[in-house]
Parts: structure tokens; C-alpha cells; sequence
């Protein structure tokens, strides 16, 4: 190989020029196009110099600036490169060049060194495959790697802004100064009435969708700080509060579970061991949503776990696209995800978040086991109502055989139970057994979660990675951040000045359940109408805790009916979960429109499950 002399700096200009102009590089944003800047080097080649052989490290990437070059491939055949580039290999996972170029003329190149491009790729993924593209292009005699200027024209057009996104930006501007005169002129004190001016432009901003479901409320929070509304203990009390070790301690422990493979493990276990009947194949979808239902806070977490066995068990039992079976599967499959999200304290983020405005020695008596044993008839009215729904929205399912030798050879192939397996099994029993006897020993769930989380970090189970990739740091600073601003309320006294106002207008309850039901009902509802889920909730129970007290009804209660009714929804964008759904590709299985008609019976299924809990409340003392 000849050796190469640098050559007189090329203007940084005419590097630029160089990149933009290649394929490879076409799309990289201006800060990745400087850094790359400075690991550029000129170098020039004499006719018959070699760049690099054959088996030779792939240490270089070449953007040829004139010249022309001969590629010779591992068969020996001999191709002239038009292309401007060369040594695509350094830019891929081939650690040594796969062919052989030499210099046909004199060559005057760029060279980039493979640390450069490796630094690139990890921002830029596609470019380890664009470099395999180019390279196989050359080899081949075809271009697989396509020129990217009219996508990247495409690219460049600037989105035109939505009549959605004007209204909302506008009723941000123009709606909290008159929620501020209004609410100043019906006596409120200044900071409470600056506070629900800054509320006003919070939900305005979910309403429209004018930024991710976190960021409303973190905007809130720091409006609030800047002002100084109220004191900063009260308004990031969150982020100082239980709530905090909780969330990521069981938002740790769900990704080591499935990071490890153990919840792919208990799935095809759990689909061998049940009877092969529609009925079982059915019950084998609800009952793993369930069992994760413990240890997952997210339905969009668990869904992302069950939907591969929902597509899995329709190939396998080869169902019909659109038929009623396929549908009943998915209604098992969401249910699993969902049902049980209001009956424990850790199966839905916003739970945490409401439980932390109940009263400290309700916190003692349901943080524990006990939300669930209160939530009882309710969650066996919801699981009955799923059952005989599907039988009446689908009727009898068709008999298919599940493929379990197929099953059987996929956990077969998974091997023995491993170290990383253990110790996820090892965490959940942990956290499971230890926040369900809670009662006995005294130790909070949080604390039980915050050892689990050390413990998780110390074996290595944890990585830094996972720590910052898979756990839901946006939900959780959401949450927190809906923690502060309910906190902020109490501190303001709007909370008292909400009942106040109310006068008399929920006399009619006089404390009785039956009316406070529909009451619970039609606010959680209006609100999610406007909000997402885990807001809808929040917000429904800031407003009806106090209203509930002053009708001398349990916080818990009115803590559970919102969990409760802010699952039930209509259409599509009230569910992120069923969005989820559609957006996997999975909705071509299913009939959609006889999926949302037995959702609509498990809407009313919930209001029933409330009625039918008000006895056994009763019997808990707590009504």
C-alpha cells in the first residue's frame, strides 16, 4: 500500500459542500456536519497507489473529491467506482474492508476515520446500513442507495401550522387573562386567582394537544415557582414525596422483568400449561395482563408485552382477519391490560399520584394489600361483565387448535431459567409479598421500592442505559408534577372555596352513595372528555376529595370512582392505550367497530361494579 501525504487544508466550505452532496451524509443535521468537521483529513493518491486491501482494518471512509477509482471484489472481478465514496466498510459493523480499491488516477480524497463515523452512527443508526447499501451497490452493479434530495427537499418543507394549533395557541394567550379578571372579581385573592388563570393554560394545552401530556403541567409548576405562588416545599413536594421511590422503583423492576426475558417465559409457559379451548386461549390473554398488573403502572406497558402473543395466537390458530374470534381475542387481550388498573394502588400511575392526597392514616390503612381487598367486588364485577360480554358481543368462538409443539420448541429454545431471570422473579415476589403485608411488618411500599431499586442497580441488572431509556421519566415527572399542583390547590384554598361555591348544589347527595355515584360520573367524564387518562383522574379527584368530605364520603372512594371512571371512553383519542393498538398495525385483525360495542358494555359495567361495591363497602366500614 502507498503512502499518502496530506494535502493542503480544503476550505471548510468545500468540505461541507463535499458531505451534503453524498448520500451517506445528505441528511445529517448542521451540528452533526460540524462535529464531523474536525476529524476530516485531505489526502492524495498517486495512479496505482492502493487505499486499503483487502482483509485489511477498515480504519478509513474515503469522499473522493477528483479521480477515479477501480474496486476489486473478493472473486477478483474489477469495477470502476463513479461514486464519490469509498471504504463504506469503516462505517458499518465489517471490522475489515471487504474489497480491495486502487487509485486508476491521480486521487485527491477526504478521509474520515472510522472513530468519527462510529460516533455518528450511534445517533444515526441508518448509517451503518446506508454504508452496507453503497457498498453492495458497488459490488452488484446496482444502486440500492438512493439519492436523497427530493425526500430531503420533501424533508426540509416546513409542516403548515393546524387550525387546531391556532385556536389553542390563542385560547392560551386570550383565556387565563380573563380567567384571571373573572375570578378576581368574585372575590378571590390575587394568587389564587393568578393560579387558576396559569391552570386555565395547562389544560388548554392537553385540550389542544399543543405539547406532550408532561409538559403542561412542568410549565404550571415552574410558573407557579417563578411567581412564587407558593412555597417551593409545597410545589415539588412530589419530587420530595414517597410517590417518587415508588414510581421508579416498580418502573425499574417492570423493565428488568422484561428485558430479561422472564415475562416472555411466563407467557408461553402459561399458553402450554391451559386447556386448549377458545375460552382458555381467551382467559390465558386477560390473566397475563393481570398478573402484570402489579408490578407495570402503565396499561401501555402491558399492552406492549401481551400484544405480541394476541398476533402470535392468530397466526398460530390461523383465525380469520375480522372475524369474531380474532375480536374477541383483542378484547381480552386490551381487557387484561386495563381492567385491573383502578384495583391496586400500583397498577396505574395516577393511583400513586391520588393516593398521595389522602389523608396520612388513610395512606397507612391502603397502601398495603387492602386497596385491592376494597376493590374487590368491583374488580369480580368487571371480570364477570368481560366474560359474559364477549359471549353475547361474539358469541361462541369457533374451535382452533393453539400450535403447542411450536410453543413448547420456542421455550425450549429459550434455554434454562437464567441468573437475570432469578433475580427478576426474586423482585417481583419481594415487592409483591412485601407491599401486600404491609400491614403487618409496617414498612411502606415506597421504601420496599426504593431497596428494590438499589438492589437492581448494585447486582448490575440496571444498566446506566436501561436507568435512562426504560424507565418513564416523563410520566413520572408528569405525575409529580400533577402532585405539586393538586398540593398548590390545598395550599390556595381552592379546594375549600370548590365546595364552598358549590353551595347546595350537591345536597342532594346527603352522603348517600347511591347519588354520589353519578355525581363521581359525569365530572370524571366531562373532564376526559378534554384530558388523557392519568390527568382526567388527577383532576376529577382534586375537585371531588372535597366534595366527597364535606358529604362525609371516603377519600378512598372518591379516589377509586375516578380511577375507575377515567378508563371508561368513547372514542379512539380519549385511549392511548387503544391508540396503541391501532398503531402497532394489529387493528387489520380485529373488527373495530365490534370491538368499541363491547367496549361500550364494559363502559356500563364499571358504573355497575360502583353500585354493587356499596354493600361491601359498607361491611368494610368504609361507607
Amino acid at each position: 500500500m502507498a503512502n499518502f501525504m496530506p494535502h493542503a487544508v480544503t476550505s471548510d466550505s468545500e468540505n461541507v459542500a463535499l458531505l451534503r452532496r453524498d448520500a451517506l451524509f445528505a441528511d445529517l443535521s448542521g451540528s452533526q456536519v460540524a462535529r464531523l468537521l474536525g476529524y476530516l483529513h485531505t489526502v492524495e493518491f498517486a495512479a496505482g497507489d492502493v487505499l486499503y486491501a483487502k482483509d485489511t482494518p477498515a480504519k478509513f471512509l474515503y469522499l473522493i473529491e477528483s479521480g477515479e477509482l477501480q474496486l476489486t471484489t473478493p472473486s477478483g472481478r474489477e469495477v470502476a467506482l463513479t461514486g464519490l465514496r469509498c471504504g463504506e466498510e469503516a462505517a458499518s459493523d465489517t471490522t475489515n474492508y471487504l474489497c480491495s480499491v486502487t487509485a486508476a488516477t491521480p486521487v485527491r480524497a477526504l478521509q474520515i476515520p472510522r472513530d468519527a463515523l462510529a460516533e455518528l452512527a450511534a445517533k444515526t443508526p441508518s448509517l451503518r446500513s446506508k454504508a452496507l447499501l453503497a457498498l453492495m451497490g458497488y459490488v452488484s452493479g446496482e444502486t440500492f442507495l438512493k439519492p436523497t434530495g427530493a425526500e430531503k427537499e420533501k424533508k426540509k418543507a416546513a409542516k403548515p401550522v393546524s387550525t387546531r394549533e391556532v385556536v389553542g395557541w390563542l385560547g392560551v394567550v386570550l383565556v387565563p387573562p380573563a380567567i384571571y379578571f373573572l375570578s378576581s372579581m368574585n372575590g378571590l385573592v390575587v394568587e389564587a386567582a393568578v393560579f387558576l388563570a396559569i391552570l386555565s393554560a395547562t389544560v388548554l394545552m392537553w385540550l389542544f394537544n399543543l405539547a406532550d401530556e408532561f409538559v403542561p403541567p412542568l410549565v404550571a409548576i415552574t410558573a407557579v415557582l417563578i411567581v412564587g405562588l407558593v412555597p417551593s416545599e409545597i410545589a415539588l413536594a412530589g419530587f420530595s414525596s414517597r410517590t417518587l421511590t415508588t414510581l421508579v422503583g416498580v418502573y425499574a423492576l417492570a423493565a428488568v422483568i422484561s428485558a430479561s426475558g422472564l415475562s416472555y417465559r411466563f407467557m408461553l409457559w402459561l399458553l402450554i400449561r391451559l386447556p386448549d379451548t377458545p375460552f382458555w386461549h381467551q382467559a390465558a390473554l386477560l390473566l397475563s395482563g393481570y398478573i402484570l398488573s402489579p408490578i407495570m403502572p402503565s396499561g401501555n406497558a402491558r399492552l406492549s408485552l401481551v400484544l405480541p402473543f394476541y398476533r402470535d395466537m392468530i397466526d398460530g390458530l390461523n383465525l380469520p382477519a375480522q372475524s369474531k374470534s380474532a375480536t374477541a381475542l383483542m378484547a381480552a387481550t386490551f381487557s387484561g391490560a386495563m381492567l385491573f388498573s383502578p384495583m391496586l394502588l400500583t397498577s396505574k400511575s395516577s393511583n400513586l399520584t391520588a393516593f398521595g392526597m389522602l389523608p396520612v392514616q388513610l395512606q397507612d390503612q391502603f397502601q398495603g394489600l387492602f386497596w385491592f381487598v376494597a376493590a374487590g367486588v368491583a374488580a369480580l364485577t368487571v371480570t364477570a361483565a368481560h366474560l359474559v360480554v364477549v359471549r353475547l358481543c361474539f358469541g361462541r368462538s369457533v374451535q382452533a387448535a393453539l400450535p403447542k409443539a411450536r410453543l413448547e420448541k420456542q421455550l425450549a429454545l429459550l434455554g434454562p431459567v437464567t441468573k437475570p431471570e432469578k433475580a427478576a422473579l426474586t423482585g417481583f415476589l419481594f415487592f409483591l409479598i412485601g407491599a401486600g403485608t404491609a400491614g403487618w411488618h409496617q414498612i411502606s411500599p415506597a421504601w420496599l421500592a426504593a431497596f428494590l431499586l438499589v438492589g437492581l442497580l448494585v447486582m448490575g441488572l440496571l444498566s446506566k442505559k436501561d436507568f435512562q431509556q426504560k424507565i418513564d421519566w416523563p410520566m413520572i415527572f408528569f405525575l409529580l408534577s400533577l402532585d405539586g399542583l393538586s398540593r398548590a390547590i390545598t395550599y390556595l384554598g381552592l379546594d375549600t372555596a370548590l365546595a364552598q361555591s358549590a353551595g347546595n348544589l350537591f345536597d342532594f347527595v346527603d352522603g348517600r352513595m347511591i347519588w354520589f355515584i353519578p355525581v363521581a360520573l359525569v365530572v370524571t367524564l366531562l373532564l376526559r372528555l378534554v384530558l388523557p387518562i392519568t390527568a382526567g383522574m388527577v383532576v376529577a379527584a382534586v375537585i371531588l376529595i372535597p366534595i366527597g368530605q364535606a358529604q362525609f364520603i371516603n377519600p378512598w372512594v372518591v379516589v377509586f370512582l375516578t380511577a375507575m371512571f377515567s378508563d371508561i371512553w368513547f372514542v379512539p383519542y380519549q385511549s392511548s392505550q387503544y391508540l396503541q393498538v391501532q398503531g402497532s398495525g394489529l387493528d387489520r385483525y380485529y373488527k373495530h367497530t365490534d370491538f368499541l360495542r363491547y367496549n361500550h358494555w364494559m363502559n356500563l359495567s364499571r358504573l355497575l361494579a360502583a353500585y354493587l361495591s356499596i354493600p361491601y363497602w359498607e361491611w368494610l366500614g368504609l361507607v
